[in-house]
């Protein structure tokens, strides 16, 4: 047996696994997830991988192609696996291109060191890439009808109550924003709450990322001059959602490069909630910020029943509501009345 030709066999079927199988995910990502930079770093990696065998001063491309053997190769003939879902089907194609680039590292070694060097590096990025991509699926919730309480907003025996009744009614996320109670009183609140808001409804800690994380919330949203986004991260973890208040296309901008999982923009319109907020900046902000993000945007300030369609059009994920559930007598109603005038905006704006 040809020892060289064999290992040139190899490699020729490794390369191609590898490049199919980032082919793949590259049009998951950018077909589902609408994701430029992770588009391009997926191309990127399938054009390194055939700079390598390119730029390898003893490998012979015309030696490559003429070991393939397609039609003996006993490997066709394998069933593959079933895919139920989008994100299975990009998980099993990472994992094909991770094994392709471990033997492409291993064989490459026995024709050139330097080469299989190469192959090892591009494995490592591929794993870099696959852990934020899937923080990425993992993180692709529901920001649509999101929902900030405080306790200074309701009477303290019927809090728990009106909660679940927002949650009951169509509320996707939860947010706890206690800008005036000291932590124990804060956290005792967020422990509370954390009991009453199960998946696949979110929990939000405003501001507090110690509380986010002494409760268990599903993450923590943060202002601009809150605690760091970085610093954030690094204490809550890949896993955990941060969200970022921002009121202009270069905040949302760097929000997003900093690590945010989605943003907060606003005041839409004019707002009694928070009065230091600022003028209004119209639905034009939406449409002008979406430009330039792929992270959900969520809209805030003076959002309700009449203004909702005009947020939704412009572009946004979500709106966040306050006023317009817990100054409202039935507060199920308001969030169920809130809850179907999304869906049927969305629908409108799907046809």
């Amino acid at each position: 047996m040809d020892s060289r030709r064999t290992i040139y066999r190899i490699i020729d079927a490794n390369l191609n696994r590898a490049s199919e199988g980032l082919r793949v995910i590259e049009d998951a990502v950018r077909f589902v997830l609408d994701d430029r930079s992770f588009t391009e770093e997926l191309k990127e990696l399938r054009h390194s991988l055939a700079k390598i065998v390119e730029e390898t001063p003893v490998f012979s491309r015309e030696e490559l192609i003429s070991s393939r053997n397609s039609q003996k190769d006993v490997g066709a003939q394998l069933a593959e696996e079933k895919r139920e879902e989008i994100k299975e089907m990009i998980r099993a194609n990472f994992k094909r291109v991770e094994e392709a680039e471990r033997s492409l590292e291993e064989f490459g070694k026995l024709l050139s060191p330097l080469m299989g060097e190469r192959f090892r590096k591009i494995r490592f990025q591929t794993y870099c890439l696959e852990k934020k991509i899937e923080m990425r699926l993992y993180k692709k919730h529901n920001f649509s009808l999101y929902v900030i309480t405080s306790s200074d907003l309701i009477e303290k025996e019927s809090f728990k109550m009106k909660v679940k009744e927002t949650i009951a009614n169509g509320a996707t996320v939860i947010q706890l924003r206690e800008k005036n109670l000291p932590l124990r009183a804060f956290l005792k609140i967020a422990l509370l709450m954390r009991k009453i808001v199960e998946p696949p409804v979110l929990f939000i800690i405003n501001d507090r990322v110690d509380i986010a994380i002494a409760c268990q919330a599903d993450g923590a949203h943060i202002g601009q001059e809150d605690m760091p986004l970085g610093m954030a991260r690094q204490i809550l973890g890949e896993h955990k959602i941060i969200g970022v208040s921002t009121h202009s296309v270069k905040q949302a901008q760097e929000a997003e490069k900093e690590g945010a999982d989605y943003i907060a923009i606003g005041p839409i319109f004019s707002t009694s909630s928070k009065p230091k907020a600022g003028p209004p900046k119209g639905t034009q902000i939406i449409s002008q910020v979406k430009e330039f993000i792929k992270i959900p945007l969520v809209a805030i300030g003076g959002i309700n029943l009449d203004n909702i369609d005009k947020t939704l059009e412009a572009g946004a994920d979500g709106i966040a509501v306050i006023n317009a559930v817990f100054q409202e007598a039935d507060v199920g109603l308001a969030t169920r009345m809130l809850s179907k005038k999304i869906r049927d905006t969305n629908q409108k704006c799907c046809l």
